[in-house]
């Protein structure tokens, strides 16, 4: 995203798989199906011939390469075939891979490319809201209280960079909006994003929190009341 390929303003959607290699009875989950109203048509008419059990998620959000595109207005896609139980384990071993499983997610994606590559009219963005609480996610619950941040996924050493906020959520109703390298998250003093994360998390739904100025910009510190998904 910092040194793009291609420019950005070119960049028509981002197709993303990551975690594909342990497909079990044909369950595909997509995250983004509403990132542009043009999606679920796409993916009933090219799933008729793939066959997936496909488990559409309209969150474009999440922890992994899409986030910082879709936190940039461009329509995403992210193909996962679930967590499992070797997830960052030394057990998890090239043998325990599906093979058939991870070539039938690899030809629908590229009929996915495919297919969008042969529009002849623009994606339809859509600012898409966080789930509901209510909802049970595909894959883990929300718990803690909920600023709404998004993170740059990569590292900084200045701190954690944030690429913008979720539609709706605390962070966005407090001004939050692009980019800022932030030190510290909810009052708390951060230098990792695994830290970051964790810092609502022992503080309640209603209660305030801070988002720092960055160390050397122009922007103020900003105040934000933690709420819960989708509240």
């Amino acid at each position: 995203m910092k040194n793009p390929l291609v420019p950005l303003a070119r960049t028509y959607a981002m197709v993303n798989r990551d975690m594909v290699g342990r497909l079990k009875n044909d369950r595909l989950i997509v995250y983004g199906t509403a990132t542009a109203t043009e999606f679920p048509a796409l993916l009933d008419s090219l799933n008729a011939t793939a066959g997936f059990k496909l488990h559409e998620q309209g969150d474009g959000y999440g922890p992994s390469d899409q986030s910082s595109f879709y936190a940039a207005g461009r329509p995403v896609l992210h193909l996962f075939t679930d967590l499992h139980e070797d997830y960052h384990r030394t057990t998890d071993d090239w043998q325990k891979i599906n093979a058939d499983g991870l070539a039938k997610v690899a030809d629908f994606t590229t009929e996915i490319v495919r297919a969008l590559a042969n529009r002849p009219a623009p994606l339809t963005f859509v600012n898409v809201a966080p789930p509901s609480a209510s909802k049970t996610p595909a894959v883990t619950p929300a718990y803690g209280a909920y600023l709404g941040t998004v993170p740059d996924m990569s590292n900084n050493p200045g701190g954690v960079r944030l690429t913008g906020a979720r539609a709706g959520s605390p962070a966005q109703k407090a001004g939050l909006q692009g980019e800022r390298i932030t030190p510290q998250a909810g009052g708390i003093a951060v230098r990792a994003l695994q830290a970051r994360a964790k810092a609502p998390r022992g503080a309640q739904p209603g209660t305030d929190a801070r988002i720092p100025a960055p160390p050397n910009g122009t922007e103020q510190k900003l105040s934000a009341t933690l709420g819960t998904r989708g509240g």
